[in-house]
Formats: structure tokens, sequence, C-alpha cells
């Protein structure tokens, strides 16, 4: 089981899962679809990088959920059930 870190917010999760649905994918856009800033979305996607649950496939920050990312949706997803 992945514990969901303590500095982790939602929007996280929401970042991870729209990773998930269309990966790779580019910063701008999931932030578009989620409503939330770039810079702010730039900043919780380095955060989730620096703890290895996204991984960046491109120069050009195309990201992708890591098995890591994977394992912790899958929690989340066990326990809200």
């Amino acid at each position: 089981m992945t514990d969901r870190p303590e500095w982790m917010r939602p929007v996280d999760i929401n970042i991870l899962v729209s990773f998930k649905r269309t990966q790779p994918d580019y910063v701008p856009l999931v932030a578009n679809r989620l409503g939330i800033h770039l810079s702010y979305a730039e900043r919780r996607c380095d955060l989730l990088t620096e703890h290895a649950f996204i991984t960046s496939v491109t120069d050009e920050a195309v990201y992708r959920v890591t098995d890591k990312g994977e394992a912790l949706l899958t929690d989340v997803q066990t326990t809200k059930t």
C-alpha cells in the first residue's frame, strides 16, 4: 500500500488522474482541463516529479504517471470505495 504523502494536496491527485487518462500530456493542457493556473500546476508537477509520481518523457515537459503514481491512485480509489 502506498500512503499519500503529507505534502500532497487534493489537486495533486487530480493532476495524476488527468495524466493517467491522457498520458503523456503537457502541463498547460492539464492545468486548463482542471481549471487551475499554469504556474501552480507547474509547481505541483515539479513536486510530483521530485517524488517520482510522474516523469518527464521529453524535454518539452510532457509527463506520464510512474508506477509509484499508479500505485497511489489505486490506493486512493480503493480507499474511496
